[in-house]
């Protein structure tokens, strides 16, 4: 077991990430870029076995092959002392194995299927079959801040290329999780894609409940129960999730290989159609498509009933050209100007009324046609003479 700080065929090491029945993760500096990348070292143990060598450098030849953004990449290989290694991507996060069941919502749980049906059926057009899935081998990378969580399927160590005649039988030191392990795979019967959507609805099932399908007493027992018994429902340990989706588990998890689903993301289709064609509170989750773009299966926020319109009287055509001018008073003529201000006759010492003046003329001038020459002109006091 190697320390931090110790350096391996030039990494150097920072602490273990993982250990499993091959070997041990290492998360480790580069040794010429600055990046950290998580190194896989074959334990010594198994590196004097001639097909696990075969198997773990085979490992790394198919995982190169698959440039996905699900799939965890492979940088490099090697041997250093004897003890073989591999050089993957660094994936910040947790797998679903360490994940709370208990907040891990449905909706979430069927989309970290969904991410992970898109890598296996990009695997498989590749003739690369897994042939271990499970939840620690699902990676959630931690997301930036303001980006959606990617989902990364990781540890092809039993990989297989599909129509090879390999097959897991008993004397293999390499055995798949049987927890999640199909029932041709635990058979020894040849394999093909659909093996592994077994193992996915497993693991589906796990994420949805918190346990696996058959948790037997002993190995003989999970063996025999996948070879023999059905999935049993989701309802009878989540009776809140809609019963179409017991449908969608048991057909991915049938016995006969032609029964199940064409495909992995057709499985996981079918899983969203029947948890969100039932209205429940995993319609308020959040999710987000393998690209990156966020997807809302939430139902409508409810809203209240709509009242009826009281009923309006229907209203005179009004012109749109604008707003009709005000109508004249019936008594005021349209066309009668302004009128000056009424002035009060003058007071009369005898001879004619003075009339009102007219214009703006000073008094005495044109009051009367003739002026002062007129007979019932008034001087005024101001131009009057003394006596």
């Amino acid at each position: 077991m190697l320390r931090k700080g110790d350096v391996f065929a030039g990494y150097t090491i920072r602490r273990v990430l993982g250990q499993g029945g091959m070997g041990v993760v290492y998360l480790a500096r580069h040794p010429r870029l600055p990046r950290l990348t998580a190194l896989k070292l074959l334990s010594r143990e198994l590196s004097a076995d001639e097909e696990i060598r075969r198997r773990f450098e085979r490992e790394a030849d198919l995982v190169a092959q698959l440039e996905h953004p699900n799939i965890v990449n492979v940088y490099d290989r090697g041997t250093d002392d004897d003890q073989l290694w591999i050089s993957m991507q660094f994936v910040a996060g947790t797998d679903v194995a360490t994940a709370d069941v208990n907040v891990l919502t449905p909706g979430r749980a069927v989309q970290i299927a969904a991410e992970t049906a898109t890598a296996l059926d990009f695997a498989h057009a590749g003739g690369v079959l897994h042939r271990d899935v499970k939840p620690a081998n699902i990676l959630l990378a931690k997301p930036p801040i303001g980006r959606p969580e990617r989902v990364v399927l990781t540890d092809f160590g039993i990989a297989s290329v599909r129509d090879s005649e390999t097959t897991l039988s008993s004397g293999d030191t390499i055995t798949a999780t049987l927890a999640y392990a199909a029932p041709e795979h635990l058979a020894g019967a040849p394999l093909d894609h659909r093996a592994d959507q077994y193992s996915l609805a497993c693991t589906l099932f796990w994420m949805l409940t918190g346990s696996v399908p058959f948790p037997g007493p002993s190995p003989g027992a999970v063996i025999q129960a996948h070879l023999s018994k059905p999935v049993p429902p989701l309802r009878s340990l989540r009776p809140d999730l809609p019963a179409t989706l017991d449908a969608v588990l048991a057909r991915a998890t049938a016995k006969r290989v032609e029964s199940r689903f064409a495909s992995c993301a057709e499985f996981a289709q079918a899983a969203k159609a029947a948890l969100f064609a039932v209205p429940g509170p995993w319609h308020h989750q959040q999710q987000y498509s393998p690209s990156g773009v966020v997807l809302r299966a939430r139902e409508p926020y409810p809203q209240a009933p709509a009242q009826p319109r009281p009923h309006t009287p229907a209203q005179p055509y009004r012109n749109v050209a604008g707003p009709t001018p005000a109508q004249p008073h019936p008594h005021v003529s349209p066309h009668t100007p302004p009128q000056p201000y009424p002035q009060q006759p003058r007071p009369s010492t005898g001879g004619p009324a003075v009339g009102p003046r007219r214009g703006n003329a000073r008094p005495g001038t044109i009051d009367f046609p003739g002026g002062r020459n007129h007979p019932g002109y008034i001087v005024p006091p101001h131009q009057r003479r003394p006596p």
